[in-house]
């Protein structure tokens, strides 16, 4: 199998356990040989106040991955236009990385509306897209050509309920990897 990176894209705010777990899929599986969490300092399909600055979340997410050496914290977008818009970013991550191949990877959530993205066309023509199942979301009869629908983990754990927890002083040891607990905490 040629090495594939697998891109998964997110404001990562914060990064959980249950990305990590899609993570461990997709390279265990062998979807991918490495996966780089390209983290999005503004995402064009949310507006949210709640946003940690984007280098605290960058630092999230290379803290997590530690000394893992087929994850990468990517930070690219930090320098591009904003909104940032996933093709672009392909575009640059292409001229910057020309041997390498990527494949984006998605929730079934941004699936369902995928055709409404910037160059969704070209996107879905150039880059396989790895397609991950997100609670109460149906995606059966949608795989077609780049389109892999993953029989992944599904996790239900979402970024919103981890900073009402901090904010409630709740325990969040079980819904974010043990070496940013505190960090969190301390961020949010």
């Amino acid at each position: 199998m040629s090495s594939m990176v697998g891109l998964f894209f997110g404001s990562f705010n914060p990064l959980h356990n249950g990305h990590f777990k899609i993570a461990e899929y997709l390279l265990e599986a062998g979807f991918c040989t490495k996966v780089w969490f390209v983290v999005s300092p503004q995402n064009p399909w949310k507006i949210d106040s709640s946003l940690l600055e984007e280098k605290k979340r960058l630092e999230l997410v290379s803290t997590a991955i530690g000394n893992d050496k087929r994850m990468k914290a990517v930070d690219i977008e930090f320098s591009m236009p904003r909104p940032s818009y996933t093709y672009q970013t392909l575009r640059v991550l292409q001229e910057n990385y020309p041997n390498m191949n990527f494949a984006l990877i998605i929730g079934g959530d941004n699936f369902l509306n995928f055709r409404e993205w910037r160059n969704a066309t070209e996107i879905l023509a150039e880059f396989p897209i790895l397609v991950y199942p997100r609670p109460g979301i149906s995606l059966f009869g949608r795989a077609t050509g780049n389109v892999t629908l993953l029989d992944a983990p599904l996790a239900d754990i979402s970024s919103t309920e981890i900073r009402r927890k901090v904010k409630m002083g709740e325990d969040i040891s079980e819904d974010v990897p043990s070496d940013i607990v505190d960090l969190v905490k301390h961020y949010y």
